[in-house]
């Protein structure tokens, strides 16, 4: 019977060890390699935290021994300005913690990726923001966005997403997203995207830094343009 019950378990993490004894469970720091939910596409970052906080994922917790002491279940927290993935037991206490990331991979895949603090992958979820009308999605809810708990989640991955972008050399996102603002720039919400217009207008100087990209300096010029009229 437990070893059906370990088969099971399995299935949802991969094993990982304590140094300590069960009952020093709540101060490991090894986090488990786990599944992301089943068929989970995102196509909103701004939906994204609901999917991680309400779904949660399976996390097993064995002693050093390999032996089975319980599982656990990781969801999205507010930390102050910041968005952890954070794993506790069943009392309720802390066991570990990670920060998610849009990680484009060299298979073309873009995933929403959470590691530890060593780099480990916990989970991975596919997420698909190519399409334009996706992207526009995550620009609307991100300035209509009312659960300012996972504001800098959001802000951190719709960054990250654009990085790739420009890293690419690939301007219609950036560009896109400051069309949609100058339309919007007085309404409320438009200050959520201050962050990621910080972050990316130094990426956009890096692609024109020999002076030959206009299109590149066009939406520079258009980017801190835009900060300056945003409250």
């Amino acid at each position: 019977m437990f070893k059906k019950l370990s088969i099971l378990l399995t299935l949802f993490a991969l094993v990982f060890s304590f140094n300590s004894s069960v009952e020093a469970e709540t101060k490991s720091t090894e986090p488990a390699l786990v599944k992301p939910p089943k068929n989970e596409t995102v196509t909103d970052l701004t939906k994204a935290y609901e999917v991680w906080k309400n779904q949660g994922i399976k996390l097993v917790v064995r002693d050093k021994e390999g032996k089975f002491v319980t599982w656990n279940v990781g969801r999205l927290e507010s930390w102050g300005t910041k968005s952890k993935w954070v794993v506790r037991n069943t009392k309720g206490q802390f066991i570990t913690h990670a920060s998610g990331h849009v990680e484009g991979w060299k298979n073309g895949m873009t995933r929403l990726v959470l590691r530890d603090s060593r780099g480990r992958i916990l989970t991975h979820i596919k997420i698909d923001l190519t399409d334009q009308g996706n992207f526009y999605t995550t620009a609307v809810g991100l300035r209509k966005l009312k659960n300012k708990s996972f504001l800098n989640f959001v802000q951190d991955s719709l960054g990250d997403i654009l990085q790739e972008e420009i890293k690419a050399g690939q301007l219609s996102k950036p560009r896109a997203l400051i069309n949609y603002l100058n339309k919007y720039k007085d309404k409320e919400g438009a200050a959520n995207f201050k962050p990621v217009i910080r972050r990316i207008i130094p990426l956009l100087q890096s692609l024109n830094s020999d002076g030959t990209n206009t299109r590149a300096q066009q939406t520079v010029e258009a980017a801190s343009e835009l900060l300056k009229a945003i409250k």
